[in-house]
């Protein structure tokens, strides 16, 4: 439950990770901006700290020299006596001329060249210098303040207080490095509570998506309900009426096909039984008997066309009731080989069909799956190549307590394209042998009032394998 949490929040395509990614974006930069700033003002604070030391450590040194020793020469008196220097202060002490040479270290460094540095030049000139910098002594940076020595108001040498900044950067490396644990352990939690968050904000929608599938699939009985009163709940209202909306109009068009179909049965079963009985009449014109052998034969189409408009409105409106009957599949197999083999010289086909030898009883509508089998054998005979073939063989899965009925022939085959809509109401494929797309459709419901199936599979222009899934009774 855990890993899909963590997988959902991170799925590049949903919105949960675009106000994921946009929050956290900015999260980042308010932070990057918290944390420069932080180390700034840190490092500031902490060298403003020791400089400020440094400076009254310095300036109380030079007093206490200048008060000691006005009237000695600055050489004489740095030889007779330091201390005034070295007590003052823990740093690095150094006496410098005004040309810049170290007349004294207290940590015995030489130096080749004369201090040339800002806060020597500052100090020359009577003021409080500071400098930061790297020295060939020390490996990390040191910070050097430098303060004027004078003599009755004339600079004579300059006092200079130098410290290793290293033990203030690890304390100022130690509080970012904290800083940036709490920040690390503050996004963890902040993905957490965002993603808390965003749940009760895509849950609503991931909701309306399901209903709105289930819509789109035909389910137009489903409904939006108890979703939060907002853009949400508006989205889901308008769902509920274009449902609302759909299924009057679908009412409409059932009632009327129904309908139309019942006023339709009477007239045509007279003209069909009027073109029949006037073809036993004698008659000079052959051109006359030709048409009334036209007229019996479209008759006799728009009569099957009718009988599936009625079936369709009756598995619409869900008024079908099947008469269920144990049947032995043997009958099936019997009436199979009964409708197809006076077809197939005539047609010039070859048909195989395997025999079955185990007693197997199915609880079915025997008439009802006549149909299928009608609807599914007139298709692969129709779409037929010259000279092919129709294979019928059957498989039994015990475990599943199954019989599968296999029907493929080598005929055109099914575009790729329009093999996932074969059963879809009204869909018809883009061969001219398609008919009204119910056939497909409504021996796909009634295989589902048996608790079967019927699935198609198609290779285009090689084969096309219909399987019929029926439960065995128990």
């Amino acid at each position: 439950m855990k890993n899909n949490f963590i997988k959902n929040i991170f799925v590049n395509s949903s919105i949960r990770y675009s106000i994921i990614k946009s929050s956290i974006s900015v999260f980042l930069f308010i932070i990057l901006a918290l944390s420069l700033s932080i180390s700034y003002y840190v490092r500031k604070a902490y060298y403003d700290t020791i400089r400020d030391n440094l400076s009254n450590q310095i300036i109380k040194a030079v007093e206490n020299y200048q008060n000691n020793y006005k009237n000695s020469s600055l050489e004489t008196n740095i030889l007779l006596d330091l201390d005034d220097f070295i007590n003052s202060t823990s740093a690095q002490v150094q006496v410098i001329d005004l040309d810049g040479r170290v007349l004294m270290d207290t940590i015995g460094v030489t130096y080749e060249e004369p201090i040339d540095t800002q806060d020597f030049k500052i100090a020359i000139l009577g003021g409080l210098g500071q400098w930061i910098g790297k020295v060939s002594y020390s490996k990390s940076k040191v910070m050097s303040v430098s303060y004027p020595i004078e003599n009755y108001n004339q600079v004579i040498g300059v006092l200079r207080f130098t410290v290793s900044l290293d033990y203030a950067n690890k304390n100022i490396t130690k509080i970012i490095f904290t800083f940036t644990l709490a920040v690390v352990i503050a996004l963890i939690f902040y993905i957490i509570i965002i993603g808390l968050v965003t749940e009760k904000i895509i849950q609503p929608i991931k909701t309306l998506t399901n209903i709105a599938k289930k819509m789109a699939l035909g389910d137009l009985g489903v409904r939006c309900k108890n979703l939060p009163n907002n853009e949400v709940g508006a989205l889901g209202d308008t769902l509920n009426y274009m449902a609302d909306e759909i299924s009057k109009k679908d009412q409409l068009k059932n009632n009327f096909i129904s309908t139309v179909s019942h006023e339709l049965r009477t007239p045509l079963t007279s003209i069909k039984g009027w073109a029949i009985t006037l073809q036993y009449d004698e008659f000079d014109n052959p051109a006359i008997l030709n048409g009334l052998k036209i007229i019996e034969g479209e008759t006799e189409r728009l009569a099957v066309m009718v009988e599936e408009l009625l079936d369709f409105s009756k598995f619409i409106s869900q008024k079908v009731t099947l008469n269920f009957e144990k049947i032995d599949i043997k009958d099936i197999n019997e009436y199979i080989v009964n409708y197809i083999k006076p077809r197939e010289d005539r047609e010039n086909f070859e048909f195989i069909i395997n025999d079955i030898s185990e007693d197997i009883v199915l609880n079915i509508d025997f008439n009802r799956i006549k149909q299928v089998l009608v609807n599914v054998l007139d298709n692969a005979i129709k779409f037929l190549k010259e000279n092919g073939k129709i294979t019928v063989k059957y498989l039994i899965d015990r475990n599943k307590n199954i019989i599968c009925l296999e029907i493929t022939d080598n005929g055109m085959g099914i575009p790729s394209e329009e093999l996932s809509r074969v059963k879809e109401k009204f869909f018809k494929g883009k061969s001219s042998k398609s008919k009204n797309g119910l056939g497909l459709s409504i021996s796909d419901e009634i295989m589902k009032l048996h608790g079967g199936e019927l699935l198609i599979d198609s290779i285009y222009g090689e084969w096309t394998k219909v399987t019929l899934v029926l439960p065995m009774d128990k």
